[in-house]
């Protein structure tokens, strides 16, 4: 069983709504995808209609996109209006969250991520405990065995 558990953070989703874990944490089960540049949007894309489909099946499951972002205070606002007019849909602007960090290695290393070149994918137990993990596009392997850690409802 993997050790790591998410470490606090906050953060703001692109709808406005204020997120910190582990208050947002509490009370389901959480797939969290961590995209650290720009080039993993195909990646986050390919899940989609994977996660789209288990939120909808599962009411103890749900899903949030956190961007792990070093951008100076100055470009924050810039680059949040550019998400916004890249996630249009309602349900997805309140699941993604840019987290603007100082060091994006150390907080990769919080999540027990040390390959940063692909999108990461993270199952979070409401105690904040990580208990599964992927990495890179969806792949039927990569569902399987998401949907395996998931457990039967």
């Amino acid at each position: 069983m993997d050790a790591v558990r998410f470490p606090p953070i906050a953060g703001q989703a692109l709808d406005g709504t204020p997120f910190s874990a582990p208050r947002d944490l509490a009370g389901a089960r959480t797939v969290v995808l961590v995209a650290f540049v720009i080039e993993h949007r195909a990646e986050i894309e390919s899940w989609g209609p994977y996660l789209d489909a288990l939120v909808r099946a599962r009411a103890d499951v749900r899903a949030r996109l956190l961007a792990g972002l070093k951008v100076p205070k100055l470009a924050r606002g810039t680059l949040v209006t550019a998400m916004k007019a890249a996630v249009r849909a309602p349900e997805l602007r309140a699941a993604t969250i840019p987290v603007f960090v100082d060091d994006v290695d150390a907080f990769g290393r919080s999540l027990g991520i040390v390959d940063r070149s692909h999108l990461s994918v993270l199952l979070v137990e409401p105690d904040r405990r990580i208990t599964w993990r992927g990495s890179g596009p969806f792949s039927a392997a990569a569902g399987a065995s998401l949907t395996t850690a998931l457990g039967a409802r």
